[in-house]
C-alpha cells in the first residue's frame, strides 16, 4: 500500500444511449481537463450503455462502432450495461472488447462454468499517480433474462464484492470502488451492506441525475443522469490510509462545447466502412411487400414464415412492430434496405405450449388495445397486430394446418423474445414455459439469411388473420 498522498479526478458518464455528438462533447471537456491538469491523474470512466439501437451507427455495428468512439474519447475503464449484452448476449463481448481497447468490467454475470465471458474482466487495477486503484464492475440482471434466456449466472453482489476487494488488495489495489450498472436503488443496498469495504460507488443504469453525490454512510454514490447530458466530476484524495471523496458534481453538456473532431472523424470513418456491406444485395422480391401497424401484411407474414422454418417449428408468430417499421420494395433488395425497415434486436426463439394457451396468445396478440400499444422499447411505433404462419385465425377459431387447434396438445412454436416474454402480455409466468433462443442471431440477421436462400421471394399467402386482413 502506497503511503504517499495522492489526490486524482474521475470523470464519468453512464447510459449515452447512442448520442454521438453528446460523446463528442464529453471528450472535449475530458481532453481539457487533461490539458489543464497535467499534472493531476485524471481518469474517465463509463458505466455502461453506450449503444442504443434506434441510433443507426449503433444499430448497423450491433454497438460496437459506440464502443470504437469511446476508444477515441480516450475512456479509461467502463461497465457492461444491457444495451449489447441483453441483445447479443455474452458472444457480442469480445468484439466491444477489441473495438474499445480499454478494460471492460463485468463481475457478476459468468458463464455456465462460472468463468468470466470472454472479452471483459472482473475487476481491475488502474494507476492514478502514486495511487494503485482497484475497480469492479457490476450489471443489474434485468427480469433475471440472463439467467433464464441466456442460461448465464448471476453471483450474489455482496460477497463477490468482499472476495474481488481481497484479491484486489492482495495484488496491491491501495483502495477499490465500484462501476455499477445496477441502478440507483440496488447502488444503495449495496452501499448499505458495503460499509467500510469500498468509499465509492459511480453508477449507472436508473437514469438518475445526482449533481453533488448522495452519501449512504461513508460511501458516496454518484451518477450523470443519461443521454450524455451531463458529466460527472469527482476529486479524491488518498491520505496514505483512506480514499476522501472531496467534492462531488456533474456539468451540463451544452450546445457551445465544441464536439471533439476526433470523434466525429471515426463517426464518418465507421459510416464509410459500413456502407459498402450495406450496399450489397441480398436477395429479390418479385413485388413489394407492405406493412402495416394495424392490419396482417406481407411483410410481417414473411417474418413469421421465416421463423417457422428457422425454428423447426409447427407454427410462427410475430407482432408486427417488433418485425418491421416500414415494409419492403419490389426488386433487387439491399441489406441496408432490410436493416433500415427492420431495425428490431429481438431474438428468434422457440418454445413448446398447448393448444389452449397458443390459442390465449394469438387472442391477446389480436386485441385492439395489444395491438395499439407503444411500449417503450420501440420507441414510438405500435405493437401491432400478431401475424401467424402454418396457421390462421377466423372468427375466434384457430387453425393449425388444416385442423382446428387441439386444446390438449402440446404445439412446438416460433417467436422473438418479444412474444415469448411474460412482461410483454402474451405468455404468462404461470405457464412455466421453457424457451430456447438462437443467440447471437437478431431477426433481420434471420431473415436475411431466409431471403437469400429462398430467392426470389414472392409475396407470402394472405387471409390469415380473419378481421385483422385488409381487404
Amino acid at each position: 500500500m502506497t503511503t504517499i498522498t495522492q489526490r486524482l479526478r474521475i470523470l464519468h458518464s453512464n447510459d449515452i444511449h447512442g448520442n454521438i455528438k453528446g460523446l463528442a462533447r464529453i471528450t472535449t471537456l475530458v481532453k481539457r481537463e487533461r490539458e489543464a491538469h497535467p499534472q493531476l491523474p485524471i481518469l474517465y470512466l463509463d458505466g455502461g450503455d453506450i449503444e442504443e439501437s434506434s441510433v443507426r451507427l449503433s444499430n448497423i455495428t450491433r454497438g460496437v462502432g459506440m464502443h470504437h468512439l469511446l476508444r477515441i474519447a480516450n475512456c479509461n475503464a467502463a461497465t457492461i450495461g444491457n444495451g449489447g449484452l441483453l441483445r447479443y448476449s455474452y458472444q457480442i463481448l469480445v468484439e466491444y472488447s477489441e473495438a474499445s481497447k480499454f478494460p471492460q468490467l463485468l463481475a457478476n454475470i459468468r458463464l455456465p462454468d462460472g468463468s468470466v465471458p470472454p472479452g471483459v474482466e472482473a475487476a481491475i487495477i488502474l494507476q492514478a499517480g502514486a495511487l494503485r486503484l482497484g475497480i469492479i464492475g457490476l450489471s443489474d440482471n434485468i427480469e433475471n433474462l440472463y439467467v433464464t434466456r441466456y442460461a448465464l449466472l448471476e453471483l450474489p453482489a455482496v460477497p463477490l464484492v468482499r472476495q474481488l476487494v481481497e484479491q484486489l488488495r492482495a495484488q496491491g489495489a491501495d483502495t477499490v470502488i465500484l462501476l455499477s450498472h445496477m441502478g440507483l436503488k440496488n447502488d444503495r443496498k449495496l452501499a448499505d451492506e458495503l460499509q467500510n469495504v469500498i468509499p465509492l460507488i459511480i453508477g449507472a443504469h436508473s437514469h438518475d441525475l445526482l449533481p453533488k453525490g448522495e452519501r449512504i454512510g461513508n460511501v458516496l454514490i454518484a451518477q450523470a443522469g443519461y443521454n450524455a447530458q451531463h458529466l460527472g466530476y469527482l476529486d479524491l484524495l488518498w491520505d496514505g490510509t483512506s480514499l476522501t471523496i472531496e467534492r462531488a458534481h456533474v456539468e451540463p453538456i451544452t450546445p457551445d462545447i465544441l464536439p471533439d473532431p476526433a470523434i466525429e472523424a471515426e463517426m464518418r470513418r465507421i459510416e464509410e466502412k459500413s456502407a459498402h456491406m450495406l450496399s450489397e444485395v441480398i436477395g429479390e422480391l418479385t413485388e413489394p411487400l407492405e406493412f402495416s401497424e394495424g392490419y396482417e401484411c406481407g411483410a410481417v407474414n414473411l417474418m413469421a414464415d421465416m421463423l417457422r422454418e428457422r425454428m423447426q417449428a409447427e407454427v410462427g408468430i410475430i407482432a408486427a412492430g417488433v418485425s418491421f417499421i416500414e415494409g419492403l420494395p419490389a426488386g433487387p433488395l439491399l441489406r441496408g434496405k432490410l436493416w433500415e425497415a427492420c431495425p428490431s434486436p429481438a431474438n428468434p426463439g422457440v418454445v413448446e405450449m398447448t393448444g389452449a394457451q397458443l390459442l390465449m396468445v394469438i387472442q391477446r396478440g389480436l386485441d385492439a388495445a395489444m395491438i395499439a400499444k407503444r411500449p417503450h422499447p420501440m420507441r414510438g411505433y405500435a405493437q401491432g397486430p400478431l401475424h401467424l404462419s402454418g396457421a390462421s385465425m377466423h372468427a375466434q377459431q384457430l387453425s393449425i394446418g388444416n385442423e382446428l387447434v387441439n386444446p390438449e396438445r402440446t404445439y412446438r412454436v416460433a417467436a422473438s423474445d418479444w412474444e415469448l416474454d411474460a412482461s410483454r402480455g402474451y405468455v404468462d409466468s404461470a405457464w412455466h414455459l421453457k424457451p430456447t433462443y438462437d443467440i447471437p442471431i437478431i431477426l433481420r440477421e434471420a431473415l436475411e439469411e431466409y431471403i437469400a436462400q429462398h430467392t426470389p421471394i414472392r409475396h407470402p399467402a394472405m387471409g390469415r388473420l380473419g378481421e385483422c386482413t385488409r381487404t
